[in-house]
């Protein structure tokens, strides 16, 4: 093409045009400058001497200045042209300076070349000429001379090798490139390229060192490569390449020379001499294919790297002191075109000629490997049967994962070969368990799989939170299925192990299903919590038999196993609170919380924490409240929030939730406990506002009262229930003496008979209990006086109904009691309950 523009411009121009008018003066002056380099020193060259000079923008250019002189074929061919003129230009250049090529690059050529040709063929003879060449024997491009015009390259100085991807040229991995080279340009000293053998690691480092090289605020002075690569795939074998570096040392001695020459590198200590010149010059240093040389010189190395120079490692395991960019394979789409293109390029009739759905399910059995791709297409091209091939990998396999198999410890391979057995994703404690590893062992076992690609991590939902999970690769598979079978005894050791933890899960899960809301059930998100669940099980299992430390043990081996499940942290709160130290159990809770701030099993049990430790009574109530909004909410929920109320002396409220509560068909025991928290708050609210003067709001409070006691069942009113009825009944008979108002007197009077036959409907014997208050308590005797109806009552710590009471006995505390008007010494109060 450019040969052609430029005999297009001597044709078009003559003997009288001024050169500097025809190009333009920047153009005359650049084309003179390329012409004295080589040699020609005329100060007044003409047209003709200049125009080979000319490179392919400037030819376009210049023709578009003189397009009145051509002919108009001519014109209608560069009008076509036209559109590709800025594509065709950067593939120009990237051949004149030897940088990398594009996949897209060969066919945008090609396509432009042939519809210039159809639209002018006598306009180009040269490009018509050359493609007719190729199309009747490829081959003839072995045997052209390129020379492209081109200025001297200012980038710093490099080593940097032909890409080995310029068969088809480089697609795809866009966010990967970019990464590295942000990663190179900000604090980061070292970047490696991590991914499996043939995934395409050495063409991603040299794309981007090639971009970095180009890139105008480039910093550093120097680019060197230095590979260790030991082994090339081919279509029958791996073969080992000679001379191949085979340790650090070789490595840094490669290194070495490349910087300093021979003499560097046959210095007394490579290492030292390499780190020398990195720390006088800014060097960007590739290491390619660590793997086969990696050990603690290496480490050391790295760790010294000087400020300014930096380091591109690619390796199929991840040295734990870099910043990692792990290569996936290509998608199905990526992989398809790749195929395509290496078909094209290689004229595979075969495979050129196949429709997509053949080639889509080969693409897929290749799980986006290009080594595999390549060595797949190769195979064909040497005459094997694509299934064939596609069957018997064993050896691309090979290439890919055998050095990093062998690197891995044998803790590790273990959990590769419980995953073998139980494929699928993985949560790190389902792995401990199967392996009979603790956290820190499958923590450690996983790290060093995770250098490797032979594990990927995934998140993956688990309710409203994240967990991290790991799988085998499909690659990965493929090779330890092949090469690394489990042995039938391990085999069944991990499948029996998988049963017993799906056989506790559906029993932990029935529990969870059954009583969701007691403390002691442990909450199931998934078949992912099983094992953990298993350890919080054996916590609250050593927590009833006093053994807090163990208990708590296992509390926090549960919460390094999954850092992402609350339980580990609410169960952990539970045994906290019970051993008094409400702090750690309030920090346990909160932690909880923040992982699983929606579950309303934890809102309960966190909220009635904080209020019955009276710790927070605000947010105590607000987590009741959002618990509350679950469905099928259970009445302790509403209980509890009633409770929480009557601290907070919302005791209309308290009424409320109580009355809630008795709709929600509570057990006898929550029955009684929500017409107890009901009672009470109508009697403290009752107190309230009599106190206020405000004798309506009482007498309203008293109906409320009345009308709750009807609404519960019979057997739900018991102890302090019954107490409170005849407490409000003595405030309303007495409202009803004093009322000044005959509607308040008359509606007491109504009110206390009310309360009386709900009393008597219970027990007749109620109504012969009365209300009392304390006059004084002897502590060091055990004995105190209480008085009611104008009278005192002696009574003894005995005489209680719970002596665990006797510490909230105080002068002017109310109490119910049956009085014995027969004891020989006098007055005295039995079967005493606290009312507060």
């Amino acid at each position: 093409m450019e040969e052609d523009l430029r005999e297009a411009i001597t044709t078009a121009a003559n003997d009288h045009d001024d050169p500097a008018a025809l190009f333009g003066t920047e153009r005359f002056e650049k084309t003179q400058q390329r012409r004295s380099r080589e040699g020609h020193g005329s100060s007044s060259p003409t047209i003709s001497a200049l125009v080979p000079y000319l490179d392919f923008a400037d030819s376009y250019e210049v023709l578009t200045k003189i397009k009145d002189r051509l002919p108009e074929s001519r014109t209608t061919s560069l009008a076509l042209f036209a559109p590709h003129l800025g594509r065709v230009t950067q593939i120009r250049n990237r051949v004149a300076h030897t940088r990398p090529m594009e996949i897209d690059d060969l066919a945008i050529i090609h396509d432009v070349a042939k519809d210039i040709c159809a639209s002018s063929s006598e306009d180009w003879p040269k490009v018509c000429e050359t493609l007719r060449h190729l199309e009747s024997d490829p081959s003839y491009v072995l045997g052209l001379t390129i020379s492209l015009v081109s200025d001297p390259d200012d980038a710093p100085l490099h080593n940097l090798p032909a890409p080995e991807f310029d068969e088809t040229g480089f697609f795809g991995r866009r966010k990967e490139v970019d990464r590295i080279k942000k990663a190179i340009k900000g604090a980061y000293p070292v970047v490696s390229i991590l991914g499996d053998g043939g995934i395409g690691k050495t063409s991603v480092a040299l794309k981007a060192a090639y971009e970095l090289l180009d890139d105008p605020k480039n910093q550093f002075d120097a680019f060197v490569w230095v590979t260790a690569k030991a082994t090339i795939l081919t279509v029958n074998e791996i073969e080992r390449i000679s001379g191949a570096i085979e340790n650090s040392l070789g490595l840094f001695a490669s290194a070495a020379e490349q910087l300093g020459g021979v003499r560097a590198a046959q210095a007394g200590d490579p290492i030292a001499e390499v780190l020398s010149y990195l720390e006088h010059f800014r060097v960007l240093l590739i290491l390619d294919n660590l793997e086969t040389v990696l050990d603690q010189r290496l480490r050391e190395f790295l760790l010294d790297l000087p400020m300014g120079s930096k380091v591109i490692v690619t390796s199929r395991i991840g040295l734990g002191i870099e910043n990692p960019v792990s290569l996936d394979p290509l998608s199905d789409d990526e992989s398809t075109r790749l195929l395509r293109a290496l078909a094209r390029v290689r004229g595979v009739k075969p495979l050129q000629t196949m429709s997509g759905p053949p080639i889509a399910r080969m693409v897929k059995a290749m799980k986006g490997h290009p080594a595999y791709i390549r060595w797949f297409v190769a195979g064909v091209q040497a005459g094997q049967r694509p299934e064939e091939l596609l069957h018997n990998n064993e050896l691309v396999l090979d290439f890919c994962m055998s050095n990093v198999y062998g690197y891995l410890p044998d803790e590790a391979k273990a959990v590769l070969r419980s995953m073998q057995v139980l494929p699928g994703r993985r949560s790190q404690a389902e792995l401990a368990f199967f392996n009979d590893y603790t956290a820190s062992a499958i923590q450690s076992s996983l790290l060093e799989l995770m250098k490797t690609n032979f594990v990927q991590m995934q998140g993956a939902s688990v309710g409203q939170t994240s967990e991290t999970t790991y799988e085998l690769t499909d690659f990965g598979k493929q090779y330890l299925d092949k090469r690394h079978a489990v042995q039938a005894a391990e085999r069944s050791r991990f499948e029996n192990r998988s049963k017993q933890l799906v056989s506790l899960g559906i029993t932990l899960q029935a529990e969870s299903t059954a009583s969701p809301y007691d403390s002691n059930t442990i909450d199931i998100r998934g078949p992912g919590d099983f094992s953990v669940a298993r350890l919080l099980r054996e916590a609250l299992r050593r927590y009833e038999h006093g053994h807090f430390d163990a208990a708590l043990a296992s509390c926090r081996e549960g919460q390094k196993l999954a850092p992402g499940y609350h339980e580990p942290w609410r169960v952990e709160a539970l045994i906290q609170a019970a051993r008094r130290d409400t702090s750690s159990a309030n920090a346990a809770y909160e932690r909880a919380h923040e992982i699983a701030p929606d579950s309303p099993t934890l809102n309960y049990l966190y909220g009635a924490f904080l209020v019955d430790e009276a710790m927070n009574l605000e947010l105590g109530l607000s987590l009741l409240q959002k618990a509350a909004l679950a469905e099928q909410v259970p009445p302790s929920v509403i209980i509890q929030i009633a409770w929480a109320h009557i601290q907070l002396s919302d005791y209309e409220s308290a009424m409320a939730s109580a009355s809630h509560a008795l709709s929600l068909r509570p057990t006898a025991y929550e029955g009684a406990t929500a017409l107890t928290m009901g009672l009470r708050a109508a009697f403290y609210r009752v107190e309230q506002t009599l106190t206020a003067g405000q004798t309506g709001a009482a007498v309203e409070m008293i109906e409320s009262a009345a009308e709750l006691a009807e609404n519960g069942n019979v057997e739900m009113l018991t102890g302090e229930a019954t107490d409170r009825l005849l407490q409000l009944s003595e405030v309303s008979a007495d409202l009803s003496e004093k009322a000044e108002e005959n509607y308040l007197a008359t509606s007491c009077g109504i009110f206390t008979s009310r309360l009386r036959d709900r009393l008597r409907s219970i027990d007749p014997s109620l109504l012969n209990r009365r209300i009392g208050a304390i006059k004084n308590v002897h502590q060091e005797k055990m004995f105190g006086f209480l008085h009611s109806w104008g009278r005192d009552y002696f009574f003894h710590l005995s005489d209680l109904q719970s002596e665990q009471e006797w510490e909230y006995l105080a002068p002017g505390v109310g109490v119910a009691f049956t009085p014995d008007e027969q004891n020989v010494r006098g007055p005295r109060a039995t079967d005493i309950r606290w009312l507060g």
